[in-house]
């Protein structure tokens, strides 16, 4: 009997967790297509991304090394919604599989590096934050002095 109330407890509190991140999740947007449900098969997106800067292979400084990103065929959205449009998103920057910025634009500044070898991924996204099927990423490695 012990036993079953020293599970119950925690298991209590990890249903109440979810069930208040699932509230805190729940998009209010009016007017959002039943088709765009986060749940379901994501739409692909005709966008084409590449990382301008820093190159693959190239030297940077440890502090402020740019990032620049090329999109072609979709545009950049400063909104979230479930209403995905296959053109329409965001670019989510990832330093060594490290989510570093969500950004509404193409220019940016990595965060300071250790000296070493670093890979930078950017990945364009839908206006919900998930990725688009097939995923469309663009990574480059490159060396911190």
């Amino acid at each position: 009997m012990s036993t079953r109330r020293s599970l119950a407890a925690p298991l209590v509190g990890v249903l109440l967790l979810a069930a208040g991140l699932a509230g805190c999740a729940a998009d209010k947007t009016a007017g959002a297509s039943p088709t765009s449900d986060t749940l379901g098969p994501r739409p692909s997106s005709p966008a084409k991304l590449a990382i301008v800067s820093p190159r693959n292979g190239a030297t940077v400084p440890a502090a402020g090394a740019p990032l620049r990103v090329s999109l072609s065929k979709a545009k950049i959205v400063n909104l979230t919604s479930r209403n995905i449009k296959p053109d329409e998103g965001h670019i989510h920057v990832l330093v060594d599989e490290r989510l570093v910025a969500m950004n509404y634009q193409l220019k940016g500044e990595l965060p300071k590096l250790d000296a070493g070898t670093h890979v930078v991924k950017v990945e364009f996204v839908a206006d919900d934050h998930l990725p688009f099927d097939p995923r469309v990423l663009a990574q480059a490695a490159f060396v911190v002095k």
